[in-house]
């Protein structure tokens, strides 16, 4: 049977996106890791990965080994720390991605908690407004706004949240106030991109109705951290996530530009790649934000 520390080679190389990555997660040398990896092919006679010098990808037969053995591997995890359920100690990475507003207003000071609890766990945050490929990239988690259009996701529902109206108390003032958003036509719409262009069609609700607008600006930003930035300058109007301008909003940097209005709903949730058992450092994590947002 194959050794325990050759499996573990394979599914940190995976993970990493290299042998050498992978290597110094589990405290081995390279030479070692590659040694493994060699001993695993020629026990199953076959060739798991295909590597060169700047990228490595699963073969075929690899990625059916990896899809049998991951799950596994993480319950034999789970198995070693139930013996020690109290001990609170965990370690090894946690790789995420995030929207980069919500990580600057909210899930760095998160993140800062979580490892100062846990100091043996590393964090890998990649900042994306845009959705990354859970199953092509090496991620253990994304934390993400919207529902889950990916079936082979697994989402688990963090808060209820909504898009919110806002402009700057300095824009509004010396503006006639929005009373429906009909007069959004009227005003300078700060937009994002979504999916590869700018998202200019933006939904209110109220009292069962529901109306949508066709909005245009002279700004648009594939970065939402931009468009806050912008709406704090007081150059036009955005449509945010609650979320991401609530301590803006709490402050007074910020005001509400369509009271009565709600915009489209807008979820946050942990996405996990596909099933099977999490590591015991990322479920903590998880529920570290869930109690976060609860409190």
């Amino acid at each position: 049977m194959p050794l325990l520390t050759d499996l573990q080679v394979l599914t940190e190389a995976v993970r990493c996106g290299s042998l050498s990555a992978a290597a110094r997660v589990l405290g081995r040398t390279p030479a070692a890791a590659s040694a493994s990896l060699k001993r695993l092919e020629a026990e199953l006679g076959t060739r798991l990965l295909e590597r060169n010098t700047r990228k490595l990808r699963l073969t075929p037969e690899g990625t059916r080994y990896h899809d049998c053995i991951s799950a596994g591997l993480a319950m034999i995890q789970e198995a070693s720390h139930s013996l020690h359920p109290t001990d609170g100690e965990l370690s090894g990475d946690i790789r995420l991605t995030a929207p980069v507003d919500l990580a600057r207003q909210w899930l760095s000071e998160q993140l800062d908690q979580f490892q100062a609890r846990h100091p043996a766990v590393r964090i890998i945050l990649q900042l994306e407004d845009s959705a990354q490929d859970l199953l092509a990239e090496p991620l253990d988690l994304a934390i993400r706004y919207g529902q889950l259009p990916d079936s082979a996701l697994v989402a688990r529902r963090l808060k209820d949240n909504h898009r919110v109206l806002v402009a700057s108390p300095d824009y509004l003032k010396n503006r006639a106030p929005l009373t429906s958003p009909d007069d959004l036509i009227h005003h300078n719409c700060l937009t994002y991109f979504y999916q590869g262009s700018p998202y200019r069609r933006w939904r209110f609700s109220r009292a069962g109705q529901t109306q949508v607008v066709e909005v245009s600006g002279d700004r648009s930003s594939n970065d939402g951290s931009v468009v806050r930035e912008w709406a704090l300058a007081g150059h036009g109007l955005a449509y945010k996530s609650r979320m991401d301008v609530q301590h803006d909003l709490d402050e007074g940097r910020l005001v509400p530009a369509l009271p009565g209005w709600r915009g489209d709903d807008l979820p946050l949730q942990a996405v996990y790649p596909g099933g099977g058992p999490r590591p015991q450092r990322v479920r903590a994590l998880v529920e570290h934000l869930q109690q976060a947002l609860a409190s």
